[in-house]
């Protein structure tokens, strides 16, 4: 009975620090960092393509779409996405996803 009741217990445990750990995946950001007195950034970030951290917990592709088309919309362009990478970020936001920034279509 003891060993139950310690299983139980174990498991109890792994459940409570994934459900904490789920809810610190934060909302998707732009990698964008830049040092200090720095005009270049040092994120993977650039005028002409942006890098988003996500986690698949937390967001949704509709959200980090959301996200590219206002960054790519600051230099009048449009997102398409090129690349994505798994364990590139931080842990609670582990998958880097990348969009190159491109001229609107034009209007027929």
């Amino acid at each position: 009975m003891k060993q139950t009741q310690w299983s139980l217990g174990k498991a109890g445990s792994a459940i409570a620090l994934t459900l904490v750990l789920g809810a610190c995946a934060g909302a998707p950001y732009v990698d964008s960092r830049r040092e200090a007195g720095q005009r270049e950034p040092v994120g993977a970030s650039t005028p002409d393509t942006v890098a988003i951290c996500y986690s698949s917990q937390s967001a949704t592709p509709e959200e980090i779409y959301k996200l590219a088309e206002s960054e790519c919309a600051k230099t009048g362009r449009t997102p398409e996405l090129t690349d994505q990478t798994d364990w590139s970020c931080t842990l609670f936001a582990p998958t880097r996803i990348f969009y190159r920034c491109v001229a609107k279509p034009l209007k027929p």
